[in-house]
């Protein structure tokens, strides 16, 4: 792969170590030379396939997994990856790195959306071209993106039913039969959040007593009020079930002022190294680890089958997988890839 950096805008910032993994070298044009070397690299570059990508913020763990395994899966596919980060959660900053791209000549575009409407226009300009649009993280919005006349060519990520369902299961091994749980809420429009939450629900029936609390908007403070005043609220909490591993730090942290430690449990979603070594530390009791990295390598694969004239399915299903004291250290060691084997969602 090539990390395509001989059209690099203006403020573009690449995933740290992208270019030297590509092996991007510095070619002198030798003197009479010059024009026939450009013509070959504007033919190559035509018959090339190529896939442009946002995410929210190339800093983070999960992006950074997701970036550094779509680098790795570009070089062996022969995919030239132009990786972007707006590094700022506003959609205003994504919809103009996303702009950027336009004059480019692209096989495929990925976005992970920081908001699920505001970048359907902006990718409805992408299919207008005809290039295939894939959706990572958020899902964008299906009646704003069908009212754009938008069509995503997949959506690539882990069930986020089963997630919660994964989650629901571990609660119900540690805390007593008919206890009182909390699903704490990160951001009131995360989806995917919500769909977590729902396959949450949908496993306690009749088993546990889960209450919702406010939207935290995964600030570290906000979740340690809400989650005190929930353990205010319900003497007999036993249980709570967090939208990110950060989130649950924060559960912890205000569990732990309430002299609740062991008492009350806590299980993320993320699988981070910082979830990972929080359940070895004992101050989660449990991570669903997602795998940014897998669906990195997917999306690359799934381009590069389309370039080919292939069909991909409308919705790739990656990996989510409990991990508690049992098996953390062998996810650690296996970070950011999974112990445990998973279909191939492009068979």
């Amino acid at each position: 792969m090539r990390v395509i950096t001989e059209r690099e805008r203006p403020g573009r910032r690449l995933r740290r170590g992208a270019v030297a993994a590509a092996g991007v070298s510095l070619v002198l044009v030798v003197a009479g030379c010059g024009d026939a070397g450009a013509s070959a690299r504007s033919n190559d570059r035509e018959t090339r396939t190529t896939l442009g990508l946002v995410v929210p913020d190339s800093t983070s763990e999960t992006w950074g997994a997701l970036l550094d395994a779509a680098t790795a899966e570009g070089r062996d596919a022969d995919v030239d990856l132009s990786p972007d980060s707006a590094d700022d959660l506003e959609a205003s900053a994504q919809v103009s790195k996303v702009e950027a791209f336009m004059p480019e000549k692209m096989t495929c575009f990925a976005i992970a959306p920081v908001d699920p409407k505001a970048l359907v226009d902006p990718l409805a300009a992408f299919a207008k071209k005809g290039v295939k649009v894939f959706n990572v993280g958020q899902r964008l919005d299906e009646q704003v993106a069908q009212q754009a006349g938008l069509t995503i060519a997949s959506f690539i990520g882990p069930s986020d039913l089963e997630i919660g369902h994964q989650a629901v299961r571990e609660m119900l091994d540690v805390v007593p039969a008919g206890s009182t749980v909390a699903m704490v809420v990160g951001s009131a429009t995360d989806a995917n959040a919500a769909q977590q939450r729902q396959g949450f629900e949908d496993g306690a029936g009749g088993k546990l007593d889960v209450v919702v609390t406010d939207a935290t908007n995964d600030d570290f403070t906000n979740v340690k009020r809400i989650v005190s005043e929930t353990i205010g609220a319900h003497p007999g909490l036993r249980g709570l079930f967090v939208s990110s591993d950060t989130t649950g730090r924060a559960a912890a942290a205000a569990i732990a002022e309430a002299d609740a430690t062991g008492t009350v449990k806590v299980i993320s979603v993320g699988g981070t190294r910082e979830g990972l070594r929080a359940v070895k530390a004992g101050e989660l009791d449990a991570t669903v680890a997602t795998y940014p990295a897998s669906v990195g390598a997917i999306l690359v694969r799934a381009c590069r089958q389309v370039a080919a004239g292939k069909a991909v399915k409308p919705r790739l299903t990656t990996q989510s997988w409990l991990v508690n004291k049992s098996n953390v250290d062998a996810e650690l060691a296996s970070y950011p890839d999974s112990t445990q084997p998973f279909p191939d969602p492009l068979v």
